[in-house]
């Protein structure tokens, strides 16, 4: 996903002539993850994590090989059809957190889920980083340079499907739940997703965590490639940017993973709040796109996510009944992903009529939202046994009742 991320923006900014609707780009993706995500989740439901997650990134694939024919003939309908699809495959990594924590103990889900974010590092890092490799590869097939990232993440995902298919066995869930009924298609919907995750406050918040982190975090991302090529940044700076970028997100996870189970849930939600906050005070000041200012930015921007991610990824699994978890987990991811889709595709417009800070600024206001909403929400005692709020738990337990 990441080696595409440094050039689908630019790509789409080339074939339109412009900035105004590049952001349609990352919203496509977006699209995709959020339509796969409660899609997916039903499947693993009722069949297990490895057959869910394989077939995200099959339709990943085909997604890589559609967008990249898209970009290549330029024709941009085709090209955003092909990411929708491609979009699948980051639903697939999204929802395969949530496989860590099928068998952990309560005491150490933040830290499972956040073994799963840590372990995209070699990945997120090292895609931006193949970019000029990329290039040079669609350049040498006779294509266009921005092309060859998508010939790349084709070889990716399929090793990915290749070692779900052949390694995660057992399956994790089908284990987690052996003994128990199956659940039908209808108590594994988006409908019951929903209520399960907006059914207590903490489970609110699990979900607002998610949404207005991944919002933010997009938002600011999305534009960054576009900000610093108006700044005639070369690509392969663009790329370490983007590097240092998604390495804040998932190189520390274990830490966010650490201090969620050791301080709580909600602690971890609004330090991850008060992480994007800076991040983005930084953003909105880089105006001329300087690297003293776009490196830390983009870091603590990944580093905010990561605890905020991590935090109400834990939270609203904690905070539903055994029997509706999985959907409440696509749900989450759904949402999520349209909201962060709509940010993907206002920030070109934000960008093109305001400029990246007042972009950055939107991004403040979301952020410090999100600390006074932990703030009002999570009142209850931490218990520091398992990391979550008394409140949490009774309400949970209400839930489950």
């Amino acid at each position: 996903m990441s080696i595409a991320f440094v050039v689908v923006t630019l790509l789409a900014q080339r074939l339109l002539g412009g900035p105004a609707w590049a952001g349609a780009a990352s919203a496509a993706i977006t699209v995709g993850t959020a339509l796969s995500s409660s899609w997916l989740s039903a499947r693993m439901a009722i069949r297990g994590r490895r057959p869910g997650l394989v077939l995200g990134y099959m339709a990943a694939i085909v997604g890589a090989v559609i967008a990249g024919f898209g970009g290549q003939v330029e024709f941009f309908v085709v090209y955003l059809v092909g990411l929708v699809l491609f979009g699948i495959g980051q639903g697939s990594t999204s929802l395969a957190r949530y496989a860590a924590a099928d068998l952990s103990p309560p005491a150490k889900t933040g830290r499972a889920i956040s073994y799963v974010v840590f372990a995209s590092t070699a990945g997120a890092v090292g895609g931006p980083m193949l970019s000029d490799i990329a290039s040079d590869v669609g350049t040498s097939l006779g294509w266009d340079e921005l092309v060859g990232a998508f010939v790349f993440a084709t070889g990716f995902f399929a090793l990915a499907a290749g070692v779900l298919f052949i390694f995660l066995r057992p399956d994790p869930l089908l284990v987690s739940t052996k003994g128990q009924p199956k659940p039908s298609k209808r108590s594994t919907g988006l409908a019951v997703g929903l209520r399960a995750a907006t059914s207590s406050r903490m489970a609110a918040l699990g979900l607002a965590g998610l949404v207005v982190s991944q919002a933010v975090m997009v938002m600011v991302m999305t534009m960054t490639p576009v900000h610093m090529d108006h700044h005639d940044k070369p690509i392969g700076l663009i790329g370490w940017v983007l590097s240092v970028h998604t390495a804040g997100m998932f190189a520390f996870a274990p830490l966010a993973g650490w201090f969620s189970d050791r301080y709580g849930r909600v602690q971890s939600i609004a330090v991850g709040g008060v992480i994007l906050s800076v991040a983005t005070v930084i953003t909105a000041f880089a105006s001329e796109a300087s690297s003293m200012l776009m490196f830390p930015g983009l870091y603590l921007l990944g580093l905010g996510w990561s605890f905020g991610e991590v935090g109400s990824s834990a939270l609203l699994t904690e905070s539903v009944s055994n029997g509706d978890r999985v959907a409440a987990q696509g749900a989450g991811d759904l949402v999520k992903a349209f909201v962060s889709g709509a940010a993907a595709l206002s920030s070109g417009f934000v960008f093109i009529t305001s400029g990246f800070g007042v972009l950055s600024w939107i991004g403040v206001l979301g952020s410090v939202a999100l600390i006074v909403g932990c703030a009002f929400v999570g009142r209850g005692r931490v218990n520091h046994r398992d990391g979550t709020s008394t409140t949490a738990k009774s309400e949970a337990t209400t839930t489950s009742e």
